[in-house]
């Protein structure tokens, strides 16, 4: 938690509640309101809508979504909403960043030390199903989001839900094997 006031604890208490009745809503402005970071939102979502891996899978995911077609890449502050659709162009590291180089479009140039934590969502969001991969720093803020795209009847693609629903399980099991490695 962001911290360990009576307040912030009663407040995501509350947050929890309402997301147990509605999965709906912008997570960033419930984050604000309740003095938390975005990822303690996450964790207030019911259970069953996230899947938590380690931040070291950073440049594997990227890869991975390169591959993946045209995908919705979000950043989402208190001062804007900045939304690309379209491929993720293949990256590579380079000069201390994972560089995407896109030529037109998608193109940047990543922190991949600074993901700390990776977040498999899937949760309805305006009446619709949503599934995207959020990446969030060690203090917990969410530093973007990719969500999977939509078909002409407007439903998740499948073939992206799949290849969605393999990277998941995979580094899942990956974080698992490495902590029983451990213990």
């Amino acid at each position: 938690m962001a911290s360990a006031t009576h307040e912030t604890v009663t407040d995501l208490e509350q947050v929890r509640q309402q997301l147990a009745q509605s999965a709906d809503g912008i997570l960033e402005d419930m984050a604000r309101q309740a003095r938390c970071s975005m990822r303690d939102i996450i964790h207030c979502l019911p259970r069953s809508l996230w899947t938590e891996v380690r931040g070291r899978h950073f440049i594997n995911v990227m890869h991975s979504l390169s591959d993946w077609g045209d995908l919705v890449t979000v950043v989402h502050n208190q001062d804007v909403i900045l939304e690309f659709k379209g491929p993720i162009p293949r990256g590579k590291t380079g000069h201390g960043f994972f560089n995407l180089h896109g030529g037109t479009g998608l193109s940047g140039h990543l922190r991949p030390e600074r993901c700390a934590h990776i977040v498999f969502v899937r949760r309805p969001f305006m009446g619709m199903e949503t599934a995207s991969i959020q990446f969030f720093n060690e203090t917990g803020e969410c530093m973007f989001k990719v969500f999977l795209g939509r078909d002409e009847q407007r439903q998740l693609r499948r073939d992206q839900l799949d290849l969605f629903e393999r990277l998941q399980k995979a580094l899942l099991n990956l974080d698992q094997a490495d902590q029983e490695a451990c213990a």
